[in-house]
């Protein structure tokens, strides 16, 4: 009997790791929505085996929308705990982050008991706040304060504010080293990095560091060791800096092109051969090849289909698909699979979300690679 009982437990036992690791590879989106002019919300959307997207429900916030946004900040971010993951959504209207517990088994989202939670600013931020989780602690970008709150991530996905760090300009992107270790940042000019203490919420600023475009939007590979950043420019601008032991920045290349209007986002594929860009004002999404030491080489360039009008935020979870925000209204996602440098937009893409009123809205894909 004793052997029986334990068999069943170990049958048990892998017949849920199974489920669960099948449930783990379904990707999710979740969106801010950003509603103009009203309360904030967030969608949970499933992606289906063709890659087109499926709305499953949409969850109020509790806090209000910003109205608009720059186009490079993330507010929306995920993070992992050790009792799940974490999905924490910033209100630009009031200077709250609204906090879920998801479910990875179905998508569903818990909102955490007291959420929103205060970021220590009161009032509208008319810019938005940007959002980018560490390991063990959270940071919100506030775009009209000139400077970045510190929360903690309790175990329940529940925040508690450290602190609040003063930064020499308003935070456009900003991205943590998938170590937890340095918060890389961009003033929409300058950019800066600062070391993290994830017990204490300090931040030790290493910078600033001058550029050579307005730098915008961030991204970080996987190996902590380069920083992309995205510029707001006239043309396709990215620019690539080394990020040291110590996590000071070093620019190595600056790589500009004519085929795409503006570079505010950048995102690199899964296996870090390419780096998307999204070409703002021109609603198109160029593909750089990544090279030895950061170098980048041109790609291609694509034309994203109609309705959209701006292509904005960029997402990339396990699999080979891009997922792009684009602004319209009713909101819209356009979805694009990856095969080396080329891109092909997939049919029905892009995918309505919810009326939003034409604000810029932001997404991130959950389960993701690397950060």
């Amino acid at each position: 009997m004793k052997t029986l009982a334990r068999s069943s437990q170990v049958f048990f036992l892998f017949g849920f790791l199974t489920y669960a690791a099948s449930a783990i590879a379904q990707q999710y989106i979740f969106t801010n929505n950003n509603v103009a002019n009203d309360n904030n919300s967030t969608t949970a959307l499933t992606v289906t085996s063709d890659g087109a997207l499926k709305v499953l429900k949409t969850y109020p916030t509790g806090g209000k929308s910003a109205g608009s946004g720059y186009f490079a900040i993330s507010p929306v971010t995920s993070a992992r705990t050790r009792l799940g993951s974490c999905l924490f959504v910033s209100n630009g209207g009031d200077s709250t982050i609204a906090a879920f517990q998801i479910n990875l088994f179905n998508g569903t989202l818990t909102k955490v008991y007291g959420s929103p939670f205060s970021d220590g600013l009161t009032g509208a931020q008319q810019f938005g706040v940007g959002l980018a989780s560490g390991n063990r602690v959270l940071f919100a970008g506030n775009t009209n304060n000139n400077s970045i709150s510190v929360l903690k991530i309790n175990s329940n996905c529940s925040l508690k504010l450290l602190k609040m760090v003063t930064v020499p300009a308003s935070p456009a992107g900003m991205k943590v080293t998938p170590d937890g270790n340095f918060l890389i940042a961009a003033y929409i000019g300058q950019v800066d990095s600062f070391k993290i203490d994830s017990t204490t919420g300090d931040l030790t600023e290493l910078g600033p560091f001058t550029t050579k475009g307005s730098a915008a939007g961030v991204e970080v590979s996987c190996d902590g060791t380069k920083a992309y950043f995205g510029d707001a420019a006239s043309n396709t601008q990215v620019e690539v800096f080394n990020v040291s032991s110590s996590g000071e920045l070093t620019e190595l290349s600056n790589f500009t092109n004519k085929n795409g209007e503006s570079s505010n986002n950048v995102m690199l594929s899964v296996d870090g051969t390419h780096l998307y860009v999204s070409n703002t004002m021109s609603n198109q999404i160029t593909t750089l090849s990544v090279g030895s030491n950061g170098t980048l080489t041109y790609d291609s360039t694509v034309k994203l289909r109609k309705p959209g009008l701006y292509a904005l935020g960029l997402a990339t979870g396990t699999g080979l698909n891009l997922f792009v925000s684009e602004e319209n209204n009713p909101e819209a996602i356009g979805v694009l699979t990856t095969d080396g440098g080329t891109l092909k937009e997939v049919t029905g893409s892009p995918f309505h979300v919810l009326k939003n009123g034409s604000d810029p809205a932001g997404l991130t894909a959950v389960p993701r690679a690397c950060n």
